[in-house]
């Protein structure tokens, strides 16, 4: 059946003004679509929202200057999502975690430390009501396994990694020997 000039489908008027699709359609076993590219103003914020996260970063560097770093890594870290090459953002990352990372290890005494569990496993982890990250770093102190080594392998950044165990510490679920 051959199109009429006046077909709903096609008005062969219009044709010169068809373009043709952007992307090609996947052909063959296994292949995949690709989307359509993003308008450019989808990729730059608006205003409002530059604003906002200018007046966050500079909460985040008074946070730092007066010593709150924990405060400072957090909006730090959620600065980070938005704008991920922030240098004021990630230097204040930085100076924060190695801030934080000296009162975690002064708590714990030193990283060659070996902790032990202050009760059974199985006790700790129904009494305490403990979060899944501290349930897991504490699975990994069997009394054999320094402080660097739990950190180590704990999967973490390793100042959350020293935080949960200083925290296990200050609640008593962790002890140590020495």
């Amino acid at each position: 059946m051959a199109l009429e000039e006046s077909s709903p489908e096609l008005d062969v008027h219009d044709a010169d003004t068809l373009a043709p699709p952007a992307v090609p359609p996947p052909r063959g076993p296994g292949a995949r679509s690709v989307p359509p590219p993003l308008p450019d103003e989808a990729s730059r914020p608006p205003a409002a929202r530059f604003a906002a996260d200018t007046a966050f970063a500079d909460q985040m560097m008074e946070r730092l200057a007066s010593g709150d770093s924990l405060g400072a890594l957090i909006a730090a870290e959620a600065l980070l999502e938005y704008r991920p090459f922030d240098a004021d953002a990630l230097d204040t990352a930085q100076m924060a975690r190695a801030e934080l990372r000296k009162v975690y290890i002064a708590r714990l005494g030193s990283l060659e430390r070996i902790p032990k569990l202050s009760m059974p496993l199985e006790a700790l982890l129904v009494h305490t009501g403990l979060e899944a990250r501290a349930a897991f770093v504490l699975a990994r102190v069997d009394g054999v396994a320094s402080v660097r080594a739990i950190v180590e392998g704990a999967g973490m950044h390793a100042t959350d990694a020293l935080r949960v165990l200083s925290e296990l510490f200050l609640r008593r679920a962790v002890a140590f020997d020495d």
